[in-house]
């Protein structure tokens, strides 16, 4: 038991009087003790408001020339929105794959690293994350049906930007813009509109998901037709056809299967896939890899000296820390889950309807919505479900 010491004045000599110090009673310290973690927890509250509150500012950027719309969160890039249709230099001239627009290129890690690929020599019609049908039929009032791919674009039928929804909608934990695509049959200005096709995508603050330092984007998508019943059909045998990713991995050179299931995995529900998948029902697969960076500005330096402006693209070595990302359905999409193609070359092709033909009459909306999952590391399925989870829960 403590003790305290007290002076006492006795005529004129002073003396100390030792006295005991009762301790608490038993119930008042489990008083304490119930308290202190609800104690401990307000203070991790208030060290997270203030990092929140510290936390680099959302941007978005036009570049009016380019037709692209970028989001960075400080100087860190985030992704580049294609909003409208260009010409890719590296696609033969008579190709009329050669121009295409509203996709997302690029999508960067979290470290800058460029997740995405987009028009590549083996698929010119794959551009970073996307959203197309290889097959989509138009029907005609004389009972006919005139067949159109969005994919290859070899009939005319392109994706083109009609105008921005409401502006960009930045708060503190995210990023957001709304924009309204047509699909147009030829010249937009004179061509016909077949679909009127509504974008929401949101991109939410870098953050631990359990252990996993991550950034979640969002894709909401709306379709109403504006003439005829139009049909829409996946690949036989393949499904692909609807939400796509064109992920940009590294090719060691020495191409065997070892060296390929080390560096480059895409990770499904039952572990590592041993290989290409085709028409699987999946709710979600990811891809990891290592992935070329840019260096922007002070990092790079010529002579010791840095460069102002400069952005140079670092090729990745196959020791270099891995990242990737998951495509994530949530579980009210129709007919969940939808089939996938995925390629170790890159493609991640949600399919939906699939093989199986879906019709649409005018004026019925179709609504869809997607995450893209960005994580740091090579993540496991525990981890990417617990993701999943939270995703889910997520969904009005």
């Amino acid at each position: 038991m403590p003790f305290t010491v007290e002076p006492v004045l006795t005529g004129n000599r002073h003396l100390c009087r030792i006295r005991k110090v009762p301790m608490p009673e038993k119930s008042v310290l489990m008083k304490y003790l119930q308290v202190l973690p609800l104690l401990l927890i307000v203070l991790f509250n208030i060290v997270l408001f203030n990092m929140a509150s510290a936390a680099e500012p959302f941007v978005f950027a036009e570049d009016k020339d380019k037709k692209q719309l970028t989001l960075s969160e400080g100087t860190m890039p985030v992704f580049t929105y294609q909003y409208d249709v260009i010409e890719h230099d590296n696609v033969p001239r008579n190709n009329p794959r050669r121009t295409s627009g509203c996709y997302v290129h690029p999508l960067y890690g979290l470290n800058g690293e460029i997740l995405t690929d987009n028009a590549p020599g083996d698929h010119y019609h794959h551009h970073g994350i996307f959203w197309r049908w290889s097959h989509v039929g138009l029907h005609e009032p004389d009972g006919t049906t005139t067949e159109h791919s969005l994919w290859e674009n070899n009939t005319g039928l392109k994706q083109h930007f009609v105008q921005w929804l409401g502006g960009n909608n930045i708060t503190e934990e995210s990023a957001a813009f709304t924009v309204e695509n047509g699909w147009f049959i030829g010249d937009p200005k004179e061509g016909k509109k077949i679909m009127r096709e509504r974008v929401k995508i949101i991109a939410h603050r870098i953050q631990m998901v359990g252990d996993v330092r991550s950034r979640a984007v969002d894709f909401e998508f709306q379709w109403q037709l504006t003439d005829k019943p139009i049909t829409l059909r996946g690949v036989d045998g393949k499904s692909y056809g609807g939400f796509t990713m064109r992920f940009q991995p590294f090719v060691p050179e020495r191409r065997t299967l070892a060296s390929r299931s080390e560096i480059n995995r895409i990770t499904v529900p039952t572990g590592i896939a041993p290989g290409d998948l085709e028409e699987t029902p999946l709710p979600w697969a990811g891809y990891t890899s290592h992935f070329p960076r840019r260096v922007f500005d002070a990092d790079v330096r010529m002579q010791g000296q840095p460069v102002e402006g400069a952005v140079v693209t670092v090729i990745p070595h196959e020791h270099d820390q891995p990242s990737g990302a998951v495509i994530f359905i949530p579980k009210e999409h129709p007919d969940f889950p939808p089939t996938w193609l995925t390629r170790y070359y890159g493609p991640l092709c949600v399919g939906w309807p699939g093989a199986k033909v879906r019709t649409f009459q005018p004026g019925e909306t179709l609504e869809l919505r997607y995450r893209i999952w960005i994580h740091d590391g090579a993540v496991t399925v525990p981890q990417i479900e617990e993701a999943y989870e939270e995703y889910n829960r997520s969904v009005p």
